[in-house]
């Protein structure tokens, strides 16, 4: 985990293609109210760790706001199974509430399903999303071990390629292929707690940005620690509303929405600026 400066923080949590383009228009509706989104740190998870490297990195969220409402190009749709899906359920009931058991069945999915999507596939979606190849000073990444199930954050000091780290970072089990560097295989740091909140503990003004935030079997959801979190920090989340829950639809791997939803997410963005400005005071 990352060493609290103090200071103030922006999480975004993993959801697949529609978090992507949902977390994309918070960002620019929240822009073009005027709101500052430079944080000292930014932790992001899954669809979150594209989105948090673009904004630790300075890209322009407008560009990424544009390019959400294009047809997609060379990104195919993905769908979860019955089979796969209640692979996933079984996990999160194996693990009875403990995130490390969680993420370990999570990691035992990973090996007995083939990935729907090639390492080549996935590797050019990957660089295709990332605007840059260098770490950013401010960006942390979460990433589940495979056979512990140990949620990690990774930095700009850990070593590794970012491209490796996000990759692994989305690396859904049964869907797109686990990850191998640091002589560990990693999976998406997302699958117990899409949202991951409590990565930014120690800091005074946090925002929480979460496509996903239910919880599951034990597991809490964001709601639940961002209350715990509001114990010691100023912190607000925001979530999917009714408009924006129906524009992601049932699948949020189908790129065919992620221009409404992040016409959506930028309608939020716009409606929520008022209180995350006032966050920032």
């Amino acid at each position: 985990m990352a060493e609290a400066t103090g200071g103030s923080a922006i999480v975004l949590g993993g959801g697949g293609v529609t978090g992507i383009a949902w977390e994309i228009g918070v960002l620019a509706g929240l822009l073009e109210a005027g709101v500052d989104l430079r944080p000292d740190a930014v932790f992001g998870t899954s669809a979150g760790a594209f989105v948090g490297t673009a904004l630790a990195a300075g890209a322009d969220i407008e560009q990424l706001y544009a390019a959400q409402q294009a047809p997609p190009v060379d990104e195919s749709t993905t769908e979860a199974s019955r089979v796969l899906t209640a692979a996933w359920g079984w996990a999160f009931l194996r693990g009875r509430g403990n995130p490390e058991r969680v993420g370990a069945g999570f990691g035992a999915v990973a090996r007995r399903f083939t990935p729907r999507v090639s390492v080549e596939e996935r590797r050019r979606t990957v660089q295709a999303r990332l605007h840059t190849t260098q770490w950013p000073s401010t960006l942390h990444v979460a990433a589940t071990d495979a056979e512990t199930g140990v949620l990690a954050a990774f930095d700009h000091t850990c070593g590794h390629p970012l491209a490796e780290v996000v990759s692994a970072s989305g690396a859904v089990p049964g869907i797109s292929p686990m990850v191998r560097f640091g002589g560990r295989s990693w999976i998406d740091g997302g699958m117990v707690s899409a949202a991951n909140a409590r990565l930014a503990d120690g800091y005074e003004r946090v925002l929480v940005i979460a496509p996903m935030p239910k919880g599951h079997a034990g597991i809490p959801s964001a709601q639940q620690d961002v209350e715990a979190m509001r114990a010691t920090a100023k912190v607000e989340l925001i979530t999917p509303d009714p408009q924006s829950v129906h524009a992601i639809g049932p699948n949020p791997y189908d790129p065919a929405r992620r221009g409404p939803v992040a016409t959506a997410g930028r309608d939020q963005g716009r409606q929520a600026a008022t209180r995350i400005a006032d966050l920032w005071r």
